[in-house]
């Protein structure tokens, strides 16, 4: 029998020291940042024989792992795009959460006011399910109704937006730039405009407002996905259209929504799981449905209620994507 021949994957190169030092000294730079903009008075004593050393010690702790970083990715024989990119990880991480001050160590210390929460959270309270039944209605017809108009609205932006299916480039570009502007402002921030401009609950408007906010939060998507997806059909069946003289309505028709149907069936499925948790969390700023009923358990600290529409919140999710994917395995 002949002796196999093994091949060993050479190892890659070692990167250059001499940028590892500027990577090094980058982190020295943004060290010497952080000390100076420290909020925090913590800091780290360092005894040295008559002479007690000190610094911050948020700073010391990022220049620590920044190091540490460095020297890993060094010993992993990393180039210098990746150290780069786990060195400014590290930084913009450090960054943000000292923008906002976030710390770990106020968890142990408010853990006196998150016990009886806590408790109250693991004891729902069952029968109040039942009770918001009308909220639970007006929630998925919303969801229901924002999902047909948002994905029939949706469709026909995506042919606009397509430059494969737009009747011209001006066309694409114009309706491109208006469903950034619509998916730049999130269903919340749809949900307030509404509400201010047509009324809320307290005007018995509130679910037309949700309504109107998912539908706008559906067409950014709908058209956005699908757009893209008609942007990859195979241009076999188009040419040929166009060959035998179809016009744009009827090149369209026969030979791209055929082939993007599939895809626009799944994406409005998908748009429904999201509606399903959105208008529960649109009710929070007024439009009705199962949130606004968890925003008042929440304002009376009724959190055993809320616990028990969380917990059915998420048994109606997983029961829409399971009714999904039964749809998506019969259809697609």
């Amino acid at each position: 029998m002949p002796p196999t021949s093994t091949t060993t994957r050479p190892a890659p190169p070692r990167p250059s020291g001499l940028v590892y030092l500027g990577l090094a000294g980058l982190a020295v730079v943004a060290f010497i940042l952080f000390w100076i903009t420290r909020e925090s008075g913590d800091v780290l004593l360092i005894p040295l024989g008559f002479v007690t050393l000190w610094a911050p010690l948020n700073p010391v702790i990022a220049l620590v792992v920044m190091l540490a970083a460095l020297a890993l990715c060094f010993k992993a024989r990393i180039g210098t795009m990746g150290a780069f990119g786990a060195l400014a990880f590290i930084i913009m991480s450090y960054w943000a959460g000292a923008t906002i001050n976030f710390t770990l160590l106020e968890i142990p210390e408010r853990w006196s006011n998150v016990e009886p929460r806590l408790m109250a959270f693991m004891d729902p309270n069952w029968s109040y399910i039942w009770t918001v039944r009308d909220q639970w209605l007006i929630t998925i017809s919303m969801a229901v109704v924002a999902t047909l108009i948002g994905c029939a609205i949706g469709l026909v932006l995506a042919m606009y937006a397509s430059p494969v299916s737009s009747p011209n480039k001006g066309t694409s570009q114009a309706i491109k730039a208006i469903n950034s502007v619509i998916r730049s402002i999130p269903d919340v921030g749809w949900a307030l405009l509404f509400v201010a401009f047509i009324g809320g609950t307290a005007h018995g408007l509130g679910p037309m407002a949700g309504i109107l906010a998912l539908l706008m939060f559906n067409i950014g998507i709908v058209a956005k996905l699908l757009s893209e997806t008609i942007d990859a059909v195979n241009p076999g069946p188009v040419e040929a259209a166009d060959a035998s003289g179809a016009n744009l309505t009827q090149r369209n028709r026969l030979a791209i929504l055929p082939q993007v149907l599939p895809g626009f069936v799944s994406y409005g499925l998908y748009v429904f799981e999201l509606n399903i948790r959105a208008s529960a969390a649109l009710g929070i700023v007024g439009v009705g449905g199962i949130g606004s009923a968890m925003m008042l358990q929440l304002n009376r600290f009724q959190f055993e209620n809320v616990a028990a529409i969380l917990i059915a919140l998420i048994a109606v999710v997983l029961l829409v994507d399971m009714f999904s994917m039964y749809i998506r395995r019969k259809l697609l």
